[in-house]
């Protein structure tokens, strides 16, 4: 069960299908909660693979640091605020199927986002930071893609593709050091935990590279057809 977890983990938590909506799902389905250790032991492995996935990218996070500061201020704040309620959101399973809808338009709404071409990009400044900021805290809900959020507002907003991409997972590196060190308290280390950490490290590596790939090649909007499929499925079924 672990392996599987560590599987979904890895591709959800980048491709924008929302990796805390598949988790609660599997949950679900599997009827076995998520231990606390293996949520940490699962996220740290995704850290791992931002991390290497972005390695000859350190100067583009230091240099956009206070962007990142301010963009990462109100998710913050909210999920400090709401803590309580987000809990009781995240409980419900018969919300999903509204979150995974949410989801779906926002990444399917990114078709028609077509920034300039010719080097006439937005570019970032504190305005848009926080922009991009304010949407990514729709996605403390399950089921709300944070990938496919902050993408389609950096889009929204004119940045290029790629600058979307990397300021993305840019905000994705303090957020998830954070929930890291936050769950250390009930984190208990067991050899056995070290296969799945492998497992989602390389899976993470490789679903990064696919969405790299699809915003690229002006595909990322598609997926919103699984999104969207899996949404009816469990608005028929839950």
């Amino acid at each position: 069960m672990n392996y599987i977890l560590g599987i979904i983990q890895g591709i959800s938590e980048f491709l924008p299908i929302s990796s805390t909506g598949h988790l609660n799902l599997a949950q679900y389905l599997f009827r076995q909660p998520v231990s606390l250790s293996l949520d940490v032991f699962l996220h740290l492995a995704t850290l791992f693979s931002v991390l290497f996935f972005f390695r000859k990218f350190i100067k583009y996070f230091f240099d956009n640091l206070i962007y990142i500061i301010i963009a990462s201020i109100p998710v913050a704040i909210i999920g400090f605020l709401f803590q309580d309620k987000i809990d009781n959101i995240f409980s419900d399973i018969k919300l999903l199927p509204l979150f995974f809808s949410i989801t779906s338009i926002f990444v399917f709404s990114t078709k028609y986002l077509n920034p300039p071409t010719g080097g006439n990009n937005t570019k970032l400044n504190i305005k848009n930071a926080l922009i991009i900021g304010l949407f990514q805290c729709i996605a403390l809900l399950p089921g709300v893609s944070r990938s496919g959020t902050t993408i389609m507002a950096g889009l929204l907003i004119g940045l290029s593709p790629l600058d979307a991409f990397n300021f993305s997972f840019a905000l994705f590196i303090p957020a998830t050091i954070g929930a890291v060190l936050l769950g250390l308290n009930n984190f208990s280390f067991t050899p056995s935990l070290i296969p799945v950490f492998v497992l989602t490290f390389l899976t993470g590596l490789f679903a990064l590279s696919i969405l790299k790939k699809s915003l690229l090649s002006k595909n990322f909007w598609k997926f919103s057809i699984y999104t969207f499929i899996l949404a009816i499925i469990l608005f028929l079924y839950i």
